[in-house]
């Protein structure tokens, strides 16, 4: 799956700007983004529910962007179930075959197999009202894969979830993807989730792509401060002379020419270090159960910590870090980057 240049501006104005994505065959693409990004309206567009302003929108060797949705062989779940209620189960999961030439025993006995699939073998003759949330989206996923569609498009499919019963929804849309190699193109609002759930991920901002990565790359070696915020790391700004990054009060060995520079530096990379000649105040210190989150600061200098709850420092206390340069990574100091997908 691949837009180009793809620009859509519902109401006139625009929400996806000149957007440029593919999404290899038979792979898996999260969408990530703060509200407003245009996740959900790349979806829509892809899928036929949202005209293109511009660009164009290919999926597998066709085409597709004038095409109306039924046409399109992709199958979309969004974010609520969205069942019919007058319908049981089985005939839920088999309702995207109605317009195919099958006879009614035959999409029935596909949406078993389905049903089998997704862990509700035995669900067919049940009425949907009363089911929870995680089964009911599962029944919307079997629905959406029914159609053998060449794309599969989700819609935060987790979010109205269970916390409980998210982790195994997430491990079976992983893999039934393996299973089927469907190409598939997900929004998630979790980054952890979304981590987890794509092979490769996309920041979408302000309606364009800024980086589609691996999870660890995107994570760990953003393209720019923009990409580095969203994904929670520390940005260090400042000019380096002879080797040190001078921040305010602050000096920190780097490997970089000497002149302005920004580094990023995970919360998880930086390590507490009673020796160290780098010291900062703790204003907060937060229990996150794995963890304790902690925000050191002094004269110029922000840093998210996190700790091991057994060795962490009280809020208030002088704090000595170090950031050891296998964990700095150096970005671009301006906020803009070409797209990368």
């Amino acid at each position: 799956m691949a837009c180009h240049d793809l620009t859509v501006a519902p109401g006139g104005a625009p929400v996806l700007r000149s957007l440029d994505l593919q999404v290899p065959d038979g792979t898996r693409t999260v969408l990530v983004g703060p509200s407003g990004a245009g996740k959900t309206t790349l979806l829509r567009a892809i899928c036929g529910l949202e005209a293109a302003t511009s660009g164009s929108v290919t999926i597998g060797d066709r085409r597709v962007e004038r095409l109306p949705a039924h046409r399109r062989r992709c199958a979309m779940v969004f974010q609520e179930p969205r069942l019919l209620p007058n319908l049981d189960v089985v005939d839920n999961v088999a309702f995207s075959l109605r317009g195919a030439r099958l006879r009614r025993q035959e999409r029935r006995a596909r949406a078993r197999d389905l049903l089998g699939e997704v862990g509700l073998a035995g669900f067919e003759g049940r009425s949907v009202a009363g089911l929870s949330g995680g089964e009911q989206q599962r029944i919307a996923l079997a629905r959406a894969l029914c159609a053998e569609p060449e794309l599969l498009l989700l819609d935060e499919p987790l979010a109205a979830v269970d916390p409980n019963r998210r982790a195994s929804l997430l491990r079976l849309i992983v893999d039934l993807q393996r299973q089927r190699g469907v190409t598939t193109l997900a929004v998630a609002h979790d980054r952890g989730e979304a981590a987890e759930l794509g092979e490769r991920v996309a920041l979408m901002l302000e309606g364009q792509i800024v980086q589609h990565d691996s999870p660890q790359d995107l994570f760990e070696r953003p393209a720019s401060a923009a990409v580095a915020r969203f994904f929670g790391a520390n940005l260090l700004r400042g000019a380096v002379r002879g080797g040190r990054l001078l921040i305010g009060d602050a000096e920190v060995p780097v490997s970089a020419p000497d002149g302005e520079a920004a580094f990023a530096i995970r919360p998880e990379g930086v390590r507490i270090d009673r020796e160290s000649r780098l010291r900062l105040t703790a204003v907060e210190a937060t229990y996150a159960g794995t963890h304790v989150r902690l925000i050191l600061r002094s004269a110029g200098l922000r840093l998210e910590v996190h700790c091991d709850p057994a060795h962490a420092p009280a809020a208030g206390a002088e704090v000595g870090v170090t950031l050891p340069p296998e964990h700095l990574w150096r970005i671009s100091s301006h906020e803009t980057v070409s797209a990368k997908s």
